[in-house]
């Protein structure tokens, strides 16, 4: 294997500007993923998980934001000081994305086929009937039934399993390097989940391709990935291998997280256990103290955590934490 990752993610931070007042939204995040492995990053609702994955496309948008620091490397390559033409070059061929909601991702006015063709053109420099067969070759990949009529229907004429489908046909037509998958199942029945699921795995096996899957849920987590990112108030607040997370989660945040996830179990009078929550919400990025963002939200808070921010720490064979109360926080 070699020693430089696939991508590397080095103390990226993203601002936004609004209305005379600038916020970070991601400080100083640092990751990185190897080919051929699964890296997962997990965290509420506007916690920077997505805005990681729009800096890594070179997709912020400008205004309101901008990369303010930091260095994406693919495959050794920074991408931050490369013309936009080179990035398109690189988006879509050799790192791809598939966005949360397929039904606003999917241009309502052109057939699935020829949303496909496009990155087949582009990239490849297909054309014609070529384009054609390598697309519905894609559609029968991703396991869509009949996909010689499929390949010339709008969005709106499939369920919502078979848009996310298309969406993850567009993504790996050109065989990418590394796919980031940001809620890939969002709205979609639990069954069509484990499909979607079933097929990304199925994919990256085939392709030997390093994968991000983003995510709000410690289940998908723990079945998927091979490592895990955890994001709070736009920061790493623990990252190490999944089992070890899992195992022993270092952060309180992360022991929330994991607190929340239902289990199968019943209490005391055969009534369903109350399921734990998080207190609190995720902070505005405009409200961010200089300490730890999660300070507010903690059980087990010091003076020291609202004051200063702690750093990301080794706590085991590759897995950190940032908090002050580490010792105190282990299982």
């Amino acid at each position: 294997m070699s020693a430089t990752p696939l991508l590397a993610v080095e103390e990226l931070s993203v601002e936004f500007s609004s209305r005379g007042r600038a916020a970070h939204v991601l400080n100083s995040v640092t990751f990185n993923v190897r080919a051929g492995e699964t890296l997962g990053i997990v965290g509420e609702s506007g916690c920077g998980k997505s805005m990681t994955a729009l800096a890594i496309m070179r997709l912020v948008p400008s205004p309101p934001g901008r990369i303010s620091g930091g260095r994406i490397a693919l495959n050794g390559e920074d991408m931050l000081p490369v013309s936009d033409a080179r990035m398109r070059d690189i988006r879509g061929n050799r790192i791809a994305m598939i966005f949360q909601e397929p039904m606003t991702s999917l241009n309502p006015v052109f057939t699935v086929g020829s949303q496909i063709v496009e990155a087949l053109h582009r990239h490849l420099g297909l054309s014609g009937e070529t384009a054609r067969r390598r697309g519905i070759e894609l559609l029968k990949a991703v396991g869509i039934p009949l996909p010689d009529a499929r390949f010339d229907e709008y969005p709106h004429q499939l369920s919502g399993g078979m848009r996310q489908r298309v969406m993850i046909a567009m993504a790996i037509a050109c065989e990418p390097d590394l796919l980031i998958a940001d809620e890939p199942t969002t709205a979609l029945d639990v069954t069509v989940q484990a499909q979607i699921f079933d097929l990304l795995r199925s994919i990256q096996q085939r392709r030997g391709m390093g994968m991000i899957l983003i995510t709000h849920d410690m289940g998908v987590i723990a079945e998927m990935t091979d490592r895990v990112v955890v994001m709070y108030g736009g920061r790493v607040v623990e990252n190490g291998a999944t089992a070890d997370v899992l195992a022993e989660p270092a952060h309180p945040y992360t022991r929330g997280l994991l607190a929340c996830v239902p289990v199968l179990e019943m209490g005391d009078e055969d009534e369903p256990a109350e399921l734990p929550e998080i207190a609190g919400v995720v902070p505005s990025i405009f409200d961010l103290q200089a300490g730890c963002p999660f300070a507010d939200r903690c059980g087990v808070v010091v003076a020291r955590c609202r004051a200063e921010m702690p750093p990301l720490v080794q706590f085991g064979d590759g897995h950190r934490v940032a908090c002050w109360q580490r010792e105190e926080t282990r299982t």
